[in-house]
């Protein structure tokens, strides 16, 4: 209630200022801007869509439309199944680029106008990548930073350009080797630079303004591809986690860094901690947790503790899994499969193992998820305790 209460207040001034000074109007607009994105970092989905209905509803300019494909991004980074977003970033993509082109070359708004038309182009870059149109996903990645790097050369203090910029030099420069085989002619891929990738993200983390947050988490994310690099990607994670502790995605992803790095007590410690102190615990995010405690367990050679903790997650997972993220089922199917070896049930393990090289031809499955099936297949999950 108390929330309404501030963006009643918020549409009220928003309504007066609009008849001001365009100069004040885009200062209210950024302070939503920057609102909303705080809310969707805390994990606040409804509040948020709240500020986006203001800016879409507030201003000429497509600043809230932009704002849902950051939210749909978001969504779809979470589980990129899901197809119910589709509509609305196609739409929401089109309003924007329908603004930011014709306005491209003004002199006094060109940097926005590049801003804008490179994030549209970003998110759907994204998307078709992820429909398998890789046509379409260079085209757009292409694009995406041409407008970017337009932007800031035409406006240096845009450092938020940056954040998006860093991750599509990232993701063109890391793309899959058949793919790279073919870069001389295939014009549409765009041209990758991991040296300017990270720079680029720790910029706008120290000197960025609406998404300061947003790059350290994507920074986080991308030190994880690196084993060396992890512990400095905990110490970001651990940090949004104080920042913003009813986002159980946060706890969700520095827990399952602390279990590739083989850090059983600090997984422990830290799901404790979450169960302990978060006051909004909902499923899936629970049972999700649970997992990597099942799995920490088995790290530390607890195998009845592990088998506990997995039966009351069991239900979950049978009952809901067409509601969760692929890359969840995933975690889960491995380790049903290893306590069936652990049990010597070696053909129900088999089957698991099968079942995750399957899910793995329709979603992402991490990398040690199929290490461990295919390993499983030939030979039977045993615990490897250190010594």
């Amino acid at each position: 209630m108390r929330y309404m209460n501030i963006v009643s207040c918020t549409s009220l001034f928003l309504a007066i200022t609009l008849a001001c000074s365009s100069a004040l109007g885009d200062e209210v607009m950024h302070a939503l801007e920057k609102e909303g994105t705080r809310l969707r970092l805390s994990g606040d989905f409804s509040s948020a869509k709240i500020i986006e209905n203001k800016l879409i509803e507030g201003y000429t300019q497509p600043a809230g439309h932009v704002f849902a494909l950051n939210t749909i991004i978001t969504q779809l980074t979470w589980d990129e199944t899901q197809t119910k977003y589709d509509e609305a970033l196609v739409k929401h993509a089109t309003q924007t680029l329908e603004w930011c082109e014709p306005r491209l070359d003004q002199e006094e708004i060109g940097a926005t106008a590049n801003y804008y038309c490179g994030q549209a182009n970003f998110v759907l870059s994204f998307y078709h990548a992820l429909r398998g149109n890789y046509y379409q996903a260079g085209k757009r990645g292409s694009a995406s930073i041409d407008y970017l790097e337009t932007a800031l050369s035409i406006d240096p203090s845009l450092i938020d350009a940056k954040m998006h910029l860093g991750v599509g030099y990232h993701v063109a420069d890391n793309l899959p080797p058949f793919i790279k085989m073919f870069s001389k002619v295939l014009w549409f891929i765009p041209k990758g630079n991991s040296e300017r990738s990270l720079p680029y993200l720790l910029e706008v983390i120290a000197d960025g303004d609406q998404y300061k947050d947003v790059a350290r988490y994507i920074y986080s994310i991308l030190l994880l591809e690196v084993p060396e690099l992890r512990p400095e990607a905990s110490i970001q994670l651990q940090r949004l986690v104080t920042l913003y502790p009813d986002n159980a995605r946060f706890q969700l992803r520095l827990i399952s860094l602390l279990i590739s790095m083989n850090d059983y007590n600090g997984t422990l410690r830290t799901i404790s901690e979450y169960l302990n102190n978060s006051t909004n615990l909902v499923e899936p995010e629970l049972s999700l947790t649970k997992i990597w405690k099942v799995r920490a367990h088995l790290g530390r050679g607890e195998t009845e503790l592990a088998r506990n903790t997995f039966t009351e997650i069991d239900d979950v997972f049978r009952g809901t899994r067409n509601e969760l993220p692929g890359w969840s089922v995933a975690w889960y199917i491995l380790t049903d499969a290893q306590l069936h070896d652990l049990d010597n049930r070696r053909a129900k393990a088999i089957t698991a193992y099968k079942e995750i090289l399957s899910i793995a031809k329709q979603t992402y499955v991490n990398v040690a998820i199929l290490e461990a099936a295919r390993a499983g297949l030939s030979t039977p999950y045993r615990l490897q305790l250190e010594q």
